[in-house]
């Protein structure tokens, strides 16, 4: 089977997003504070951004009114509401019911790709789309029961987000402007916001694991440029349920580096997502 560019760099966005998931794990292991992270990554990812920003200033110059605004609302909703969000659904929901509840930006996806994309609802969507779910399930509960708490709304919320300030908007902006263009942009037109959010929470320290949160920035940044190319060729539908194999990629490195023990549910729920993922690329959803 041939595979599509959209599956390349839908796959390559995902397998950036789970080295950085891994990265992150051990930048926290050591100590790290959530916060005084947050303003690092941003700050040795910033001028990466600056310098793409800057090559794209001639197309930067033709842009609409209307483009701008697109931009301006895809940074504040994809850097700032939805880290807002973010942090409260981790701190009020169980870690099993947020690492599941998170995966429902799927369903969003197809919904908002419906009323804002014209992209149509077919039976093999939904097939596909509960199949990854129950995958999903599987994977990050290990087939434990999930009670539920009262972060779990906050965490719909944040998958809605997901699914509507980076897929949606993203991929409405790539249709008028470059993947540079639309993914430089959002990013610094968060940072400041973002930043002194983090300085009014957080007293600013030197980070202890430097290295590794430069490449956690790396891992981000390379990933955010991958999936912004990957809506330039793709479904938004496509995007989402394909990017699902970033809780697989983050379970195997989680027992290759981290050591973690593995269940038979966690087997057969990646067993589930890689299927469903294959079959997604396959069937051109």
């Amino acid at each position: 089977m041939k595979l599509s560019k959209g599956f390349y760099f839908t796959f390559g966005a995902a397998f950036f997003w789970a080295l950085g998931i891994i990265t992150t794990k051990f930048i926290f292991l050591r100590g790290e504070n959530v916060f005084n992270f947050t303003f690092w990554v941003i700050i040795f990812a910033t001028p990466f951004w600056i310098f793409t920003l800057y090559k794209k200033r001639d197309e930067l110059k033709r842009i609409t009114r209307q483009d701008y605004l697109l931009l301006l609302s895809t940074g504040l909703i994809s850097m700032v509401l939805l880290n807002i969000v973010d942090f409260f659904a981790i701190k009020y929901s169980y870690a099993i019911n947020y690492s599941f509840l998170i995966r429902t930006s799927i369903i969003f996806t197809i919904f908002f790709s419906f009323l804002f994309l014209g992209e149509k609802i077919t039976l093999k969507k939904i097939i596909l789309a509960t199949l990854i779910l129950i995958g999903a399930f599987f994977l990050t509960t290990k087939g434990q029961k999930i009670i539920l708490s009262r972060g779990d709304i906050l965490t719909l919320i944040d998958a809605a987000l997901v699914s509507f300030g980076n897929t949606i908007l993203g991929k409405i902006a790539v249709k008028r402007m470059s993947a540079g263009l639309s993914a430089s942009a959002t990013f610094l037109v968060g940072v400041i916001p973002v930043t002194l959010i983090v300085l009014f929470l957080h007293k600013l320290e030197i980070p202890n694991s430097i290295y590794l949160i430069i490449l956690a920035a790396i891992f981000s940044t390379a990933g955010a440029l991958l999936r912004f190319r990957a809506y330039q060729n793709a479904t938004a539908s496509y995007v989402a349920m394909v990017y699902s194999f970033t809780p697989v990629i983050v379970f195997i490195l989680a027992v290759i580096f981290l050591k973690e023990s593995v269940t038979y549910f966690q087997l057969i729920g990646g067993t589930l997502i890689v299927f469903s993922g294959v079959l997604v690329e396959k069937l051109k959803i």
